[in-house]
């Protein structure tokens, strides 16, 4: 073993003892973690606390605390336009105004959503105001499960500790440095609320990571959760010839014909070789209940709207093999992925899907898909702040990079990237 693996080895085996120094909490003590965290934040402070953002979240958390009796005593908001008027009966101050008259005596609670905002921005800031109690959402969510979760990736604590053991044998797939110390962090914050563990984004943009592998011009890509054609048009913005076909599947109808919209704006020579469906992608072909928004969360649910035809991928009539295949489906990653079975275990293609809808996607999917095709590399990244846009990356051997088997060569390479695209 050379030196360099020997420090690579010593680093996954401190970062997995981290990983299960985390997971020895048993889950009684846990889920009593869950109920007293946030009685405790707030009983310490006098049952004071200010609500930091006055948007949908905020405004949610007010009327779970006002159901226990609980009235905060302002909202703070970055937002300039909302400052000094009310939100369902309570003033929103400047943040400097509410350090200054309730930074000594109460709890700051960031009830902020935003995929742009970053937890540890917002505490850096209050603390900087004056303010030392500064929280994060999670206390506040896990006391009100019953309103605020599940949320995407984040749900009550205990639910992580009920899956220690694969969560656990997920870790053993990351092939790199940069993706175990990425599950590690969002395993704390599932597991302990800890906003401040995360990293920054990741440089490169979601679904192609240059520094592990590149893309040719034989690329048969299928687009699942296409919405209005984002990730066709980084393709395009790529030179647009790293693809022989794409097929990309949108089930929301005003999505879809943006979509369409969108492919027939480009050069007949690239709309030619892009192929659109108005489908949802699933375990089974057949027809599933849709909630359609006309946005990027538009999604399969119980309580949808409207039915919509879904497919599963090895139903449906892709012509050449796919070399790449994206999943961005909110939350339906599991079900699609289980529908693609056959086409992943024969082709074996680039799977680039995300994890963060649900909080057990993290383990479950990589572990899915190794069920199906052993021979994979797995690397994880996440490209958005506070956790967003996490990526899981599933990539056959022969299509990786030489940086890729290269720790110290894939730094350069993303360093290279970062600066080429000015530092973004």
């Amino acid at each position: 073993m050379t030196p360099s693996a020997k420090v690579q080895k010593r680093r996954q085996v401190q970062v997995f003892e981290e990983l299960q120094g985390i997971l020895g909490e048993d889950t009684a003590t846990v889920r009593a973690r869950e109920q007293s965290t946030f009685d405790r934040i707030l009983a310490e402070r006098g049952g004071r606390c200010v609500l930091f953002g006055a948007g949908s979240l905020g405004r949610t958390a007010l009327a779970c605390l006002r159901r226990d009796g609980i009235e905060p005593l302002a909202f703070a908001d970055n937002n300039p336009r909302i400052w000094n008027t009310e939100v369902e009966g309570i003033r929103v101050l400047p943040p400097d105004t509410a350090a200054t008259v309730y930074a000594a005596n109460a709890a700051f609670f960031v009830t902020i959503w935003s995929l742009r905002h970053r937890y540890a921005e917002t505490q850096a800031q209050l603390n900087f105001l004056g303010a030392p109690w500064v929280y994060p959402a999670a206390p506040l969510r896990w006391k009100y499960s019953a309103e605020l979760l599940p949320f995407f990736c984040q749900d009550l604590p205990h639910k992580v500790y009920e899956e220690a053991e694969a969560v656990l044998a997920a870790f053993g797939l990351w092939s790199d440095d940069l993706s175990r110390d990425e599950y590690l962090r969002q395993i704390r914050y599932r597991a302990l609320g800890d906003y401040e563990c995360l990293a920054a984004p990741d440089p490169e943009p979601s679904y192609f990571l240059d520094s592990l592998y590149s893309l040719g011009p034989d690329e048969v890509f299928v687009d699942c959760g296409a919405y209005d054609g984002d990730t066709i048009r980084e393709i395009v913005r790529r030179g647009g010839r790293a693809f022989s076909r794409i097929l990309a599947l949108e089930p929301d109808p005003v999505n879809f014909a943006a979509l369409e919209k969108y492919v027939a704006s480009l050069p007949p020579q690239l709309a030619a070789r892009i192929k659109s469906y108005p489908y949802a992608v699933s375990d089974r072909s057949g027809q599933l209940r849709f909630s359609a928004t006309g946005d990027m969360v538009s999604a399969i649910s119980a309580t949808g709207d409207f039915l919509i035809d879904a497919r599963a991928l090895d139903d449906l009539p892709l012509g050449k093999a796919p070399t790449f295949v994206k999943m961005d489906i909110e939350g339906h990653e599991v079900d699609a992925l289980k529908g693609s079975r056959k086409l992943i275990a024969r082709h074996h293609p680039i799977l680039s899907v995300c994890l963060y809808h649900r909080q057990s996607d993290l383990w479950r999917i990589p572990l899915l898909i190794h069920s199906f095709y052993p021979g994979y590399r797995y690397y994880l990244r996440s490209h958005e702040e506070d956790g967003w846009q996490t990526v899981g990356y599933a990539v056959p051997p022969e299509r990786l990079n030489d940086a890729a088997a290269d720790p110290a060569r894939e730094r350069r390479v993303r360093a290279q990237l970062l600066r080429a695209d000015g530092g973004q």
